[in-house]
């Protein structure tokens, strides 16, 4: 069996993951704003780092079934840029930023970066925000 007839599970799995690591991010978010201790906790953490090494090995496949380089696919490259954001604001609204309304701030931002990953990928267009519907 090809890489290639295994796209469909390999997307199917990474869009899983995307769900999945979006989901527990965001619970840890709300919980760190609710001055909860669990989302620091081991398992909240080594679950995240499972979860997100799982994804990034199912783009990887993604990648490599469908040839393409993200450093020259423009929205693969806004994706990429979008994760870089994404992991340091996220690192912020976890942990780093000194006052609750920092890490707000930052929760904030990492959230307008996943979801900006998520719009770019579904469009496959970097610059999705300004097409006009119908148009």
């Amino acid at each position: 069996m090809t890489l290639g007839e295994l796209y469909p599970s390999i997307k199917a799995s990474h869009v899983g993951l995307v769900m999945l690591s979006g989901a527990l991010f965001t619970a840890r978010g709300a919980g760190v704003q609710l001055g909860a201790s669990w989302p620091m906790a081991t398992f909240a953490r080594r679950g995240s780092q499972l979860i997100d090494t799982a994804l990034l090995a199912a783009a990887l496949l993604l990648l490599a079934a469908l040839h393409l380089n993200p450093f020259t696919t423009p929205w693969l490259a806004t994706k990429l840029a979008l994760l870089v954001a994404y992991i340091g604001f996220g690192t912020f609204a976890l942990k780093r930023a000194p006052t609750r309304a920092g890490k707000a701030a930052a929760f904030a931002a990492a959230l307008l970066c996943f979801a900006t990953m998520v719009l770019v990928a579904l469009t496959h267009d970097p610059l999705w925000f300004l097409r006009v519907p119908g148009g």
